[in-house]
């Protein structure tokens, strides 16, 4: 049975989803703790870590709810 979602790996690809619509293209540059954290680099050299919800399987923003989501390219 294959996964039915993406599987993030390090430079990969991906979408930082803001509010307001607006979107930023990032590299994974870390995956941990199974595939359900990743780390992020943006343009301007930032990090950013997301986590895998497990109400909605989706990556959002550790450490607070209702921050930018994270949206898997590659």
């Amino acid at each position: 049975m294959w996964p039915t979602r993406q599987i993030p790996r390090p430079g990969a690809r991906a979408r930082i989803r803001h509010f307001g619509g607006q979107s930023e293209t990032v590299v994974i540059v870390a995956v941990r703790d199974g595939g359900r954290r990743v780390e992020v680099s943006c343009e301007s050299g930032e990090r950013i870590e997301f986590v895998l919800s497990r109400a909605t399987a989706s990556f959002t923003a550790a450490g607070g709810s209702g921050g930018p989501g994270l949206e898997l390219l590659d």
